[in-house]
């Protein structure tokens, strides 16, 4: 009962998120940019997810994506 509780649990909170779960197996890296720092991803798709999550936590979104 306890692995259908916690199955359920995560499909719950990745119902709720409005950020893609989908990510595109190409690699080209693209970089996301933010006043204090950057953050490197494999491709767009997984630095645009990022930008959401973050979005998502109350942090701000990349400023741009190179």
């Amino acid at each position: 009962k306890a692995i259908i509780v916690f199955i359920l649990i995560i499909l719950t909170v990745q119902a709720k998120s409005k950020c893609s779960q989908v990510f595109h197996l190409n690699l080209s890296p693209h970089c996301g940019i933010l006043p204090d720092c950057n953050f490197d991803g494999p491709n767009r798709s997984y630095v645009d997810n990022m930008s959401c999550e973050r979005e998502e936590n109350g942090k701000p979104g990349f400023i741009e994506l190179l």
